[in-house]
């Protein structure tokens, strides 16, 4: 098989610059994916992350781990600069707003505050996931309109872990997957991704220091990687 860095080097050659985002139709909807590691759902009007880890950088440092300063505030920009992008309704995170419970957050709640005043006409709705149940109550100042165990909006049903529904084409989050990809020169590199299956797809994780899991993609599934700010289609 061409290798992935091949591959990459061709298709820019061939149109002389890759897109920072991928639309894509399933079961009639247009999604659209972003290298921001976001999807923007255009019927909805509607942008979904998952796993943003909130608060774990502070958790991090105070626990003596040395993390550098800013990465709410990158978090957040981030956000809004998909926010003033699209004409946008909602703002879906499918699981782990926040990763764990942050203590003496004055100023981790003083930026939020300010980042969701600027944003109030944009619903904010939270799929409940494993991190948010560990963290506790989530903090009032996201002034979340919902939160849930599933999101369930045809044909599609958001859930934070990639479980069966009921015939229903899941969305979820959780598994923070990546693939890793390999050159002619044996140089090799672990890359987020999306991966689109018959049942169900996993986004790559929003959060800057939550990790990877390399996944291993079956045939039938279809993984868009995120290389360089930019998304694209991996060769079956």
């Amino acid at each position: 098989m061409t290798s992935f860095f091949t591959f990459w080097a061709h298709t820019r050659n061939k149109v002389g610059f890759m897109s920072r985002s991928k639309e894509i139709e399933l079961l009639g909807q247009t999604l659209v994916l972003l290298a921001e590691r976001a999807i923007y759902w255009k019927q909805k009007k509607m942008v979904i992350v998952a796993d943003p880890h909130f608060g774990k950088a502070e958790i991090f440092r105070a626990d003596g781990i040395p993390i550098p300063l800013g990465t709410t505030d990158d978090t957040l920009n981030r956000l809004s600069a998909l926010f003033k992008r699209f004409q946008l309704q909602e703002f879906l995170v499918v699981g782990d707003l926040m990763h764990g419970r942050v203590d003496n957050r004055g100023n981790f709640n003083n930026i939020i505050s300010q980042w969701r005043r600027r944003w109030s006409d944009v619903r904010f709705s939270l799929v409940s996931g494993n991190h948010d149940r560990l963290a506790g109550s989530s903090p009032s100042v996201f002034k979340l309109d919902r939160v849930i165990s599933q999101y369930d909006s045809k044909p599609f049903v958001f859930s934070h872990k990639p479980v069966a529904s009921s015939g229903r084409y899941t969305i979820a989050g959780h598994v923070h997957p990546a693939v890793t990809v390999s050159g002619k020169a044996h140089q090799k590199e672990t890359l987020p991704c999306f991966c689109f299956g018959p049942e169900r797809a996993l986004l790559p994780a929003f959060g800057e220091f939550t990790g990877r899991h390399v996944i291993r993609p079956a045939k039938e599934e279809r993984v868009f990687v995120i290389a360089d700010k930019e998304i694209i289609e991996m060769p079956s």
